[in-house]
């Protein structure tokens, strides 16, 4: 029959009389019906799951994606602008649409004293990961390493036994080198929750003027590691002592001083210093105590923003005000910018929780950044390095928190390249990281929807 003939097109829409045709038609509307409804049950619920986050497609929000932060919301299916999963389809729409063009139309060319910045995600090589591994051996008997799974320390090792951590960096004095020692034996001696607990520590009193070291010292004692010096403390044999290292820590993460005879070996992925993020976790609870936030980042709007200057220090970042300006003209009240001049003077609690409470932070490569310890998971860091010095070293601690790690580098550079060229050479070294960031408040406010889809996504790769 062809498809032009009036009769099978008067059936066909259900003119006809035809018993079969009519139940066609109504198994058809039913399951439309269907489908509409199990699509607005499903719109209702799209907050599991980032890829489902659009915005309907009714006459109230066509434009959505171009509103500006400030604009009256227009509600949909009778859901006022102040519904958080309105709001957060809202947010992820502009982000898009930023995101688009911001790719579409690339940057214009920087102004003077400004330097555009590439900013790209960090990658661990192969075979490398976020954790460590540990020796165990009895304090009288190096020869003899313990080696067992995670599950049977707290099961082999009781009240009488001591179990010391030895960790030595020849910086121990500068807080981020001090950071190396410490939290890995954090780390090894959550492993023993009944056993005596030791840090080795030669010297307490030589840190009495460092505040940051200070506190993280009583931030152990309060868990019930002790500190002590180097030297017996079972001259009775009461207990059983065990002696706990970490592996191949001390070195290649952070340049030391120029020794001919050993060269700095440049590595990509340095060291880590937490065997996994529940260590982590338990030092940020022992610190911050009722402070610790337990939502992950970007589970609240406004999304707050740390951008760190490191003001009157090397490698300060001189647009970073300009650069917060410029995104709460972009973004309005969808983020909360802050700009972080320094944390000289502050308690580590303080510090701390700056970083804690951030959503999406952006500094300069500094010491401020040994911080990111107490970072929420999908927190995500935007590290900027200054020209010829890219360093491996705090990216471990973003994943080790399960954050996000973004590098800046200048445009059109190469950072191993550069950086193989002064790694050993202490005068290149020394100029290198004593320059002030240039970086251009556009090239930030390009990545920044970046960043942001980066922080939303991961709350979605968790929940799966």
């Amino acid at each position: 029959m062809s498809v032009t003939d009036s009769r099978s097109r008067g059936r066909g829409l259900g003119w006809g009389h035809s018993n079969t045709t009519l139940t066609l038609i109504l198994k058809i509307g039913f399951m439309l019906a269907s489908f509409y409804f199990i699509a607005e049950s499903i719109s209702s619920y799209e907050y599991t799951s980032l890829k489902d986050v659009q915005m309907k497609t009714n006459q109230g929000d066509k434009s959505i994606g171009m509103l500006g932060a400030n604009a009256n919301i227009t509600s949909t299916n009778n859901t006022t602008s102040e519904d958080p999963l309105v709001r957060l389809r809202q947010f992820v729409s502009k982000a898009k649409e930023l995101l688009r063009s911001g790719d579409r139309d690339g940057l214009t060319p920087p102004l003077p004293q400004e330097i555009h910045y590439k900013v790209s995600k960090h990658q661990l090589s192969t075979g490398t990961s976020s954790s460590f591994q540990f020796s165990l051996y009895p304090a009288n008997d190096t020869t003899k390493t313990k080696e067992l799974a995670e599950n049977q320390y707290h099961e082999i090792f009781s009240s009488n036994d001591q179990v010391i951590c030895k960790v030595h960096h020849s910086m121990m004095g500068h807080f981020p080198h001090f950071s190396q020692a410490a939290f890995p034996c954090w780390s090894i001696l959550q492993r023993f929750p009944n056993a005596k607990r030791f840090m080795e520590l030669e010297n307490r009193e030589s840190f009495k003027s460092k505040r940051w070291i200070n506190d993280m010292l009583k931030v152990f004692e309060s868990a019930g590691i002790s500190i002590k010096k180097p030297g017996g403390t079972n001259t009775t044999n009461q207990y059983r002592e065990w002696i706990a290292a970490p592996n191949n820590i001390e070195q290649p993460s952070w340049p030391i001083p120029d020794r001919k005879d050993h060269p700095t070996v440049f590595k990509v992925d340095g060291p880590s210093y937490f065997i996994n993020q529940h260590d982590v976790m338990s030092l940020q609870q022992h610190l911050l105590q009722q402070d610790y936030i337990t939502r992950m980042a970007g589970s609240a709007l406004p999304l707050q923003v740390l951008l760190f200057q490191r003001k009157g220090e090397t490698r300060e970042w001189v647009h970073a005000q300009e650069t917060a300006n410029k995104i709460k003209q972009a973004w309005g009240n969808w983020i909360e910018v802050k700009v972080l001049s320094t944390l000289n003077g502050n308690s580590l609690k303080e510090q701390a929780l700056e970083f804690h409470r951030a959503d999406i932070i952006v500094s300069p490569h500094g010491a401020q950044l040994t911080n990111l310890a107490f970072i929420r998971p999908c927190t995500v860091v935007l590290e900027l390095f200054p020209n010829q010095y890219y360093l491996s070293y705090f990216q471990k601690y973003v994943l080790s928190a399960a954050g996000i790690h973004y590098e800046g580098y200048e445009l059109g550079r190469s950072p191993l390249h550069d950086t193989m060229d002064t790694i050993n050479n202490s005068e290149l070294r020394g100029s290198a990281r004593g320059k002030q960031m240039l970086a251009s408040p556009q090239s930030i406010l390009h990545a920044l929807p970046r960043l942001i889809l980066s922080c939303l996504s991961c709350q979605e790769d968790d929940q799966r």
